[in-house]
C-alpha cells in the first residue's frame, strides 16, 4: 500500500477505535493521563509507564527516553511492528476489520510450526467471524446482544457494590466491535479479595437496550478474537486471565494471545470453535487450579479441531526461570514474569528450554502445579506467614531438602506497595500488632533499606514488633522479597486526591470515597493534623448546631466549614475568605470555635501570628477544608495584604532549592475565616500600606456585631446573657467535635453529579435576593462566595447533619452579605470609587495652594497669589459659581493618579462627565495659559464634587 490518502483513512479509523487499536498493537494495559495514553514500550526494556505516550485525539506519539516519535497510529504500528508505512497500514486495517481499496497483494505468512519459539509472523487477509451464536435470552425476556451495536448507550461506569473498576477488558469481535466487557475491582480492605464482573448489553422484546453486570450466555466469545483474525497464521497462546494475556501480548505482539472469561472454573463455557485448524499452545497458571483448568482446556481444544497443541510444563519452567535469577512462585503466570522484567528475548529462551513446551499428547497435565503448591519448584530459602509469626524455611545442604521452619518475628503483613502521587518515594505498607495487641499500620520507605537496613528495622522496633534474636537480617530479606499486587498512594496533604471522577478525600483517619487504589495520609509530624473527633453527630447537632439557629454570624461561620471541600468538586479556581471585625469580647472567637468544631477540637482554630512560611504550612494542613485564624492584629500590617492574597489564591511563594533551581511551590484550596478588632484595610493603613480592591474582596470584611445589642449573637436561646451563652457553646464543643465534616464529605460524594446544578440555582437565587441589575463585577464575585457558603449549609442540612430548618443557612449568608455590602460602599466598583476619591482629595486639599487663577494670570496681575508647587490653573465660572481645573499632564499622571493607572482614571472621569473629552486624539483641551502660551492640559469640571458618596 502506498497511497497517502488510504494511509490517512486507516489512521483516522484506527484513532476512532483507539482502545481496539491499542489492543491490536499489544499496547493494552497502559495508564490514561488526561488525553494521553501511556503504555509500556514493547521495543525496549520498559518497566514503568510515563516515557511512552500516545495522544488519544491526534494519534501523535513519542518516546521521551529514546526520541522516537510519529504523527499518527499508522506510524505507531510501523514502529511497533518494524514495518514500512504501507505494510503497517495494511496490517492495521486487517486487525481492525477495515477494507483496503485498490489492488494490494496479499502479504505472505511465515508458517510457524507448533512448538516453535516466539518467532514473528506476517499477515494475510482472511477473516474469522465472531463466536457465540447460541440462545441468549434471559428469564425476563431480555436477550444478550453481541457484538454491541453502534446505537447502544454508554456502558455502566460503576458497579453498585464494587464501585468503579480498576481495569476494564474489552472482549472484541474479529471486526473490532465490542462483544462485552470484563471489569476488575480492587479490594477496598486488606482482608478482601479482588472481584471480577462481566458487563453485557441486553435488549428487551420492545427494543430497549440496557447494560447489566451479568455473564454472557455460553458459549462465550474468547478474549483476542480480533488479533486472531489479524494474524491467521500465527501461533495461538491461551492463558488464564486477561491480565496475563495483555502482558504476553506486550512481549509478543506478532503472536495471538487469547483467554476466556471466568477463569479456571469457566473453561466449559467458552467458545473455542474459532481455533479450528490453528496451532495452539497452553500456558497454565502455576498452581493446582491452573493445572486442572489446563486439563479441561486441552480436551476442549482437541474437540474444537486445532491443528496442533502444546502445553507449557510449569515444573520445567521453574527450573528455567531459576537460571535467570527468578524463583517461580505458586500461582505465577505470564503477567508475573512480565512484572519481574522478563523481556521478549528472555521469554523466547525460556520457551526453548528443555521440557518447557511439549506436545499435549506426550504428557497430560494432570499433575502440573501440585508440587509448586507444596513448595517452590527448586530448593531455596523462602518465608511463610501465619498468625504465629513470620517463619523462614532453610535448605539442608546435606539432604537437599527443607529444614523445619524457624520463627523470625511476630506476624508482619505487607499489604501494598506504596508511592507518592507523582510515582516517587516508594515504600511498603505494613501492618502488625504490638505486645499490647494494638494494631500498627504505616509505611516503611524503600530508601530505609539502603545499607544495612537499620532505618527499616528501627521503625519496626520503635512501633513494637517483636523480632527474634538474630532475626533482623531475615526480616529485612523477607520484606524485600514481598511484591503484593495491591498499590497505595501516600500523601502528606489532606484533601481531594485522584482523578476528578474517581476522587477521594484524604484525612488522617483514612480516605473517604471509593477509588481504584488506597490513599494514605502520612507525615513526618504525626501530631500535626488538627482533624480530631470526639462525641457523636447527634451530640454536636443537638448541643452545638442547634444554638446557631437565629444567629446569622454563628450559622454562617459553621457553613464555611461545609463550603471548603466543594471548591474542588465544582472546579472553583479563585475564592477567598471572610473576616469578622468587631470590638473585644463580642463573640467573634466563639463564632470561630463553633465553625472549627465541624472539623476538629480546640486546636483546629489557629492564630494570625505566623510568618509567611508558617501560613503556607497551615494552608497545606487545611487543604480542601476551612482555616480559622483569630487575632488579625498579631499579623504584621506590612504583610497583611499579601497574606490575604496568598491564602485566597492557593499558592505559596516561589523559592529556590539547595541546588539553585526552582523548589516546588506549595499549593492548596481552602476558605478561611478571620477575626479581629480591626479590618484588613484599617490594619494595613497602620503601616501606610495602600489597600487594593482585590485584597478587600478576597477577605470580605463582615461586622461582627449583628445589630441586636448582643455582639455576634442575636438569639441567646433562653440563656440570661451573652457570656452564659458563649460558655454553654464552649462546653458543648468540648464534648462534641470533628464528626460532622467526614459525614458531609460522604454525603457530597453520594450526590456529586447534582452539585453544579444546585450551586447554579443557589447562585441565581442569591443574586436576585441581594443585588440589582446595576451591581458591579466585584459585588457579584463576592456574592458568589457568600452564595456558595449558604448553599453548603443547606446541603449539610439536607443530609441531616446540622438539624437546622431548611433555608436558614441561606438566610444567614444573605444577612452577612448585606452587612459586608454596606461596609464595602454599595454595589459599585470599589476601584472606581478609590480613583474618584483620590482625585477629589487632591483637588480639595490643593485647590488654592497648587492652582493659579487663570483670569488673574491673563491680565498679569502682580498682586495674584504666588503658587510655588503649581499643578495647573483654575477658572471661576461666575455664572454657575463653580471652579474648573486645568491640570498639567505630568502632575495629573504622577501626583493626582499616584499608584493608579492614569489611563483608567482618565476613562472613568470622561465616562462620568467629569473631564473634557478633548479633540479626539488626546484628552485635554489646548488653552492659552499666559505666560506659558499654548499648553495641553487636563480639564476637570466642578461636577466631580456633585456626588462624593459615589
Amino acid at each position: 500500500m502506498s497511497k497517502p490518502d488510504e494511509i490517512k483513512r486507516i489512521a483516522a479509523a484506527a484513532l476512532s477505535s483507539f482502545d481496539s487499536t491499542m489492543h491490536a498493537l499489544g499496547l493494552a494495559g497502559g495508564k490514561y493521563q488526561g488525553r494521553e495514553y501511556q503504555p509500556l514500550n514493547p521495543n525496549r526494556s520498559d518497566e514503568k509507564t510515563g516515557s511512552f505516550s500516545i495522544n488519544q485525539d491526534s494519534g501523535a506519539w513519542s518516546d521521551f527516553a529514546t526520541g522516537d516519535k510519529g504523527g499518527d497510529l499508522v506510524a505507531l504500528a510501523g514502529y511497533v511492528w518494524s514495518l514500512t508505512q504501507g505494510k503497517a497500514a495494511e496490517r492495521l486495517a486487517a486487525a481492525l476489520g477495515l477494507s483496503i481499496s485498490g489492488d494490494s497483494a496479499s502479504a505472505s505468512a511465515a508458517k510457524n510450526k507448533a512448538g516453535n519459539t516466539f518467532a514473528s509472523t506476517t499477515l494475510n487477509k482472511s477473516a474469522i467471524q465472531p463466536a457465540s451464536k447460541a440462545s441468549n435470552t434471559a428469564d425476563d425476556g431480555f436477550s444478550c446482544i453481541m457484538p454491541v451495536p453502534d446505537d447502544a448507550p454508554p456502558p455502566l461506569s460503576r458497579h453498585s457494590r464494587h464501585g468503579k473498576p480498576s481495569i476494564r477488558y474489552a472482549y472484541l469481535a474479529s471486526d473490532g466491535r465490542v462483544n462485552f466487557y470484563h471489569d476488575r475491582f480492587e479490594p477496598k480492605k486488606a482482608d478482601e479479595k479482588k472481584q471480577f464482573a462481566p458487563l453485557t448489553l441486553w435488549r428487551s422484546a420492545g427494543g430497549k437496550l440496557e447494560w447489566r453486570y451479568k455473564a454472557p450466555p455460553a458459549p462465550r466469545p474468547l478474549y483476542g478474537l480480533q488479533q486472531l483474525a489479524a494474524l491467521p497464521d500465527a501461533i495461538v497462546w491461551l492463558v488464564e486471565g486477561e491480565k496475563a494475556a495483555d502482558a504476553l501480548a506486550t512481549l509478543a505482539p506478532d503472536l495471538v494471545i487469547m483467554s476466556w472469561q471466568g477463569g479456571a472454573q469457566a473453561v466449559d463455557k467458552a467458545d473455542f470453535s474459532p481455533l479450528q485448524g490453528r496451532a495452539c499452545n497452553v500456558w497454565p497458571d502455576n498452581d493446582e487450579p491452573g493445572a486442572k483448568a489446563a486439563i479441561d482446556l486441552v480436551k476442549r481444544l482437541q474437540a474444537a479441531g486445532v491443528a496442533s497443541l502444546n502445553i507449557l510444563q510449569t515444573a520445567a519452567l521453574a527450573k528455567a526461570t531459576q537460571a535467570h535469577g527468578y524463583e517461580l512462585q505458586a500461582g505465577d503466570d505470564a503477567a508475573d514474569l512480565f512484572a519481574y522484567g522478563f523481556d521478549r528475548k528472555k521469554i523466547t529462551r525460556l520457551m526453548a528450554s528443555e521440557g518447557v513446551l511439549i506436545p499435549a499428547t506426550q504428557s497430560p497435565p494432570a499433575e502440573q502445579g501440585k508440587e509448586s503448591d507444596a513448595k517452590p519448584a527448586t530448593f531455596k530459602r523462602h518465608f511463610q506467614v501465619n498468625d504465629a509469626g513470620v517463619w523462614v524455611v532453610e535448605v539442608s545442604r546435606e539432604r537437599d531438602a527443607y529444614q523445619a521452619p524457624k520463627r523470625i518475628c511476630d506476624r508482619l503483613d505487607v499489604l501494598a506497595l506504596s508511592r507518592s502521587p507523582a510515582n516517587g518515594e516508594w515504600g511498603l505498607l505494613v501492618a502488625f500488632n504490638d505486645r499490647d495487641h494494638v494494631l500498627h499500620r504505616f509505611i516503611i520507605p524503600a530508601r530505609s533499606f539502603n545499607g544495612e537496613g537499620l532505618e527499616a528495622t528501627g521503625l519496626l522496633y520503635e512501633n513494637g514488633l517483636v523480632i527474634e534474636p538474630k532475626g533482623r537480617p531475615l526480616v529485612l530479606e523477607y520484606l524485600q522479597q514481598q511484591n503484593p499486587d495491591k498499590r497505595a498512594r501516600v500523601t502528606n496533604r489532606i484533601g481531594w486526591h485522584g482523578e476528578a471522577d474517581d476522587a477521594v478525600f484524604v484525612l488522617p483517619q483514612g480516605a473517604i470515597g471509593s477509588a481504584s487504589e488506597e490513599w494514605i495520609f502520612d507525615t513526618a509530624q504525626p501530631n500535626a493534623s488538627p482533624f480530631k473527633q470526639r462525641g457523636t453527630l447527634a451530640g454536636w447537632r443537638d448541643n452545638v448546631a442547634s444554638l446557631c439557629v437565629g444567629n446569622s454570624r454563628l450559622m454562617f461561620a459553621a457553613s464555611i466549614s461545609f463550603a471548603a471541600p466543594l471548591r474542588y468538586l465544582l472546579d472553583i479556581k479563585d475564592l477567598g475568605g471572610f473576616h469578622y471585625r468587631g470590638a473585644s469580647s463580642d463573640g467573634k472567637s466563639t463564632a470561630l470555635r463553633v465553625a472549627a468544631s465541624v472539623c476538629g477540637g480546640a486546636d483546629y482554630m489557629q492564630r494570625w501570628r505566623a510568618t509567611d512560611n508558617g501560613l503556607e504550612s497551615l494552608a497545606m494542613q487545611h487543604c480542601d477544608a476551612p482555616l480559622f485564624l483569630d487575632e488579625l492584629k498579631q499579623l504584621d500590617p506590612k504583610t497583611a495584604g499579601e497574606a490575604a492574597y496568598m491564602l485566597a489564591n492557593g499558592a505559596g511563594k516561589a523559592r529556590a532549592n539547595e541546588k539553585g533551581g526552582a523548589r516546588k511551590t506549595s499549593q492548596w484550596r481552602l476558605i478561611f475565616l478571620s477575626a479581629g478588632e480591626v479590618g484588613l484595610s484599617q490594619h494595613m493603613l497602620e503601616a501606610n500600606k495602600r489597600v487594593h480592591a482585590g485584597q478587600e474582596i478576597r477577605m470580605a470584611d463582615i461586622p461582627a456585631d449583628a445589630g441586636a445589642g448582643l455582639g455576634c449573637f442575636e438569639n441567646l436561646h433562653e440563656y440570661p446573657n451573652g457570656s452564659a451563652f458563649a460558655k454553654a457553646l464552649a462546653g458543648a464543643i468540648a464534648q462534641n467535635y470533628g464528626v460532622a465534616f467526614p459525614l458531609f464529605i460522604e454525603a457530597v460524594l453520594s450526590d456529586r453529579d447534582a452539585l453544579p446544578d444546585k450551586l447554579r440555582a443557589a447562585q441565581n437565587a442569591f443574586d436576585s435576593a441581594v443585588l440589582s441589575n446595576a451591581a458591579s463585577g466585584q459585588a457579584r464575585r463576592v456574592a458568589g462566595i457568600f452564595a456558595l457558603v449558604g448553599a453548603a449549609g443547606e446541603l449539610a442540612t439536607a443530609a441531616g447533619i446540622t438539624g437546622w430548618p431548611q433555608g436558614e443557612a441561606f438566610k444567614a449568608a444573605q444577612t452577612c452579605f448585606k452587612a459586608w455590602l454596606q461596609g464595602f460602599g454599595g454595589e459599585g466598583n470599589q476601584e472606581a470609587r478609590a480613583m474618584l476619591s483620590q482625585v477629589r482629595l487632591y483637588l480639595e486639599q490643593n485647590g488654592e495652594g497648587a492652582f493659579a487663577d487663570i483670569d488673574r494670570s491673563a491680565i498679569q496681575d502682580n498682586h495674584a497669589a504666588r503658587v510655588t508647587m503649581k499643578a495647573g490653573y483654575r477658572k471661576l465660572d461666575t455664572v454657575n459659581n463653580t471652579l474648573e481645573y486645568y491640570v498639567y499632564p505630568e502632575v495629573f499622571r504622577n501626583v493626582l493618579c499616584k499608584g493608579l493607572d492614569y489611563n483608567a482614571v482618565i476613562k472613568l472621569l470622561v465616562d462620568r462627565g467629569y473631564m473634557h473629552k478633548g479633540d479626539g486624539r488626546h484628552v485635554g483641551q489646548p488653552k492659552r495659559l499666559l505666560p506659558e502660551g499654548n499648553k495641553r492640559v487636563y480639564h476637570i469640571f466642578s461636577n466631580i464634587f456633585d456626588d462624593e458618596n459615589e
